[in-house]
């Protein structure tokens, strides 16, 4: 064991380069240009698996890269979401370990202070494994697909650009962050969704609280009914495109039946 501290890039992709089968990484912020070096140097056959906080927010103040998930996707790597992520974790052939205060970015890797330590200790790195593992098995965990980035990206490219977007006034929960929320201009979001994908959508900015239950979306399911007589699986459609509203950053799973809008 020993300690990593900034500057450690070319010790990561010492390790990148090394890693014969995996690397698995949590990182909340990611940057294109480290990500293009990974992928520089990484093995052809050794697999990359990247958790990030894929919200709204993240992307539009460029924390989050959609340029360097796209990369990672377009190698064959996996790229997840997990919104509630802080930690950052780099696992490479469940052999070797880093757990720091880095992202995934040249700030987290050269310029800020960072701190963290390198294990190779069979038990350690077997448990921080397995915690991974856990984490890609979370109910709230969704995956980033090429798809959501290009919606993404439609949906980023209609905010004008002297747009200001203030973070918001009211209050939330302690247990939630208050700056993950952007504002944006009115049917912004609505213009790019079509399908049922836009009809939750339209449930949801009629629910009046900033932080809702399925139950409240459920509301919905006999005004829905009563519009389409000849679905009978509307409860069932309703899950399925809160999830894909998650993987395009617009609401956040936090358990138990409780999602959080990521924009007003």
């Amino acid at each position: 064991m020993k300690i990593i501290k900034t500057p450690w890039k070319n010790e990561l992709m010492q390790l990148v380069s090394d890693a014969k089968e995996s690397i698995k990484i949590t990182s909340p912020f990611v940057k294109e240009s480290v990500c293009a070096e990974l992928l520089q140097h990484k093995k052809k056959n050794s697999s990359l698996e990247l958790i990030t906080s894929f919200k709204l927010m993240n992307i539009y103040n460029g924390s989050v890269d959609l340029n360097g998930l796209e990369h990672i996707l377009k190698s064959k790597g996996v790229v997840k979401n997990f919104s509630r992520l802080h930690a950052k974790i780099y696992l490479f052939d469940e052999k070797q370990a880093i757990v720091t205060s880095s992202n995934l970015t040249n700030g987290g890797l050269v310029q800020n202070y960072e701190y963290g330590f390198y294990t190779d200790e069979p038990t350690i790195v077997s448990e921080i494994s397995n915690d991974f593992n856990q984490l890609l098995r979370d109910e709230t965990m969704g995956q980033i697909e090429l798809k959501h980035i290009k919606e993404v990206r439609s949906l980023l490219q209609k905010i004008p650009k002297s747009e200001q977007i203030p973070l918001p006034a009211y209050l939330v929960s302690a247990s939630v962050e208050k700056n993950d929320v952007i504002t944006l201009p009115d049917g912004i979001i609505s213009s790019t969704l079509k399908g049922w994908k836009l009809i939750v959508f339209n449930c949801i900015q009629a629910i009046p609280k900033e932080i809702f239950t399925l139950n409240d979306i459920n509301a919905f399911v006999p005004q829905l009914q009563n519009k389409y007589p000849n679905n009978n699986t509307i409860p069932a459609k309703i899950r399925q495109q809160l999830q894909l509203l998650r993987d395009l950053g617009l609401i956040e799973f936090l358990g138990n039946g409780n999602y959080k809008k990521l924009w007003q």
